[in-house]
């Protein structure tokens, strides 16, 4: 196993943000790495400086825009231990999420199970169809988890989708995807997997975990600009969908304009209207080849690592409280955490010393909470540096 210290430090260099900054916010926006910002930006400038559609940079030369999004795929295919034929890019995650809630024909007899207080993007959607009369199974979390037990008890024989987050945003709540997924699998269930908050740190392999469909998006733990989502799409799940569209992405022949009848693309492709966010492909295919060449293993050991040695320094510092006490193996890199009344550090406090989070609201009691996200270009200094604000900050 390669050194995981040595990988954040080296990685570290790629952030000009992190030279000054402690950063913590990944889990609502990331950080962008030189590498992405400078590729893109030379795409922009030869279309901007000469016009036409230009060419995409790599180590082994420059290729056009399909082999650019088909090179996407492929990292996108390695880091998710799937297929390129299964991937899709759309315009976020929310928008392809709804290609399992909108896209699939549910009978009257048929009922869908979630997460209640998971995170908004699926919950709306799936709330739309309650609404058209699909029965949606919603079950309530206890201390701020829903087991994957949980799940398979609101089950029964006319259930065809249980869909979750795999690590919910608000409390960092990690589900046991592979027990899910074994018994989804088993009783032919769809098993629709939001995973924005877990792809780009943590090892996701759509095979062992049994997923049928699974969503992603840019700009948060993939570091990229805002703007593209992706989306694992099942061969068995591509034959259940009826889509809203096509258009020429859609063809088999892309480019052959003397074509009288559509003939729809077999692989995930088949979802692509139009042109994309060719930038954001870009970002996201050079970010899934950096991950999987560090290796998955060790970027998930990494941010783990950090994110118990944050929740022992939170335990040892007075008028610090965890908001959710999960097991271990269902923690993940976002870790919640209240501040007692007593704790005077602001918002205002933090930005002084460089530490970019961000506190919450009181709640009833007087309780403020902040959710903190680690990524592979944080390390403990940046943590160190967090309780350094608190303990310096508390009786002001």
């Amino acid at each position: 196993m390669k050194n995981i210290n040595n990988i954040s430090e080296e990685f570290r260099t790629h952030f000009p943000v992190t030279k000054e900054w402690a950063y913590f916010e990944t889990a609502s926006t990331g950080l962008i790495p030189d590498f992405v910002y400078n590729g893109v930006r030379r795409y922009i400038d030869s279309r901007y400086f000469r016009g036409g559609d230009s060419v995409w940079q790599y180590a082994d030369g420059d290729v056009n825009t399909l082999e650019m999004m088909q090179r996407s795929k492929k990292a996108l295919a390695a880091m998710i231990h799937g297929r390129a034929e299964d991937i899709t890019f759309g315009q976020s995650s929310t928008q392809l999420f709804t290609l399992i809630t909108d896209g699939i024909d549910y009978s009257p007899a048929d009922n869908v199970v979630t997460v209640r207080n998971g995170w908004i993007g699926g919950r709306y959607a799936w709330q739309k169809r309650q609404a058209d009369g699909l029965e949606v199974r919603f079950v309530e979390s206890q201390n701020g988890a829903v087991t994957a037990q949980m799940l398979i008890d609101a089950c029964d024989s006319h259930t065809r989708v249980v869909s979750v987050n795999l690590v919910e945003s608000a409390t960092g709540y990690r589900i046991d995807i592979d027990t899910l997924g074994e018994w989804c699998c088993e009783h032919n269930v769809l098993l629709a997997v939001d995973a924005v908050q877990a792809l780009g740190v943590l090892n996701v392999d759509v095979a062992r975990s049994h997923i049928d469909f699974l969503v992603g998006n840019d700009y948060k733990w993939m570091m990229n600009f805002c703007g593209t989502g992706y989306a694992y799409v099942s061969h068995k799940v591509r034959d259940m969908v009826k889509h809203w569209g096509a258009g020429w992405m859609s063809d088999t022949d892309r480019f052959d304009t003397r074509k009288e009848h559509i003939s729809l693309r077999d692989d995930a492709g088949r979802f692509e209207i139009g042109h994309q966010n060719t930038g954001g492909i870009y970002g996201l295919g050079l970010v899934a080849s950096r991950l999987v060449a560090l290796g998955q293993d060790n970027i998930e050991a990494y941010v783990l690592e950090l994110a118990e040695y944050f929740r022992q320094r939170a335990r040892a510092t007075g008028g610090i409280r965890m908001s959710y006490d999960f097991p271990s193996s269902n923690c993940s890199q976002i870790v919640s955490v209240s501040l007692a009344p007593h704790l005077r550090v602001t918002d205002e406090d933090f930005k002084a010393a460089k530490v970019f989070t961000r506190i919450n609201a009181a709640d009833a009691d007087g309780w403020r909470e902040i959710r903190v996200g680690f990524h592979y270009y944080n390390n403990r200094e940046d943590i160190d540096r967090f309780f350094e604000v608190i303990n310096q900050n508390r009786d002001k």
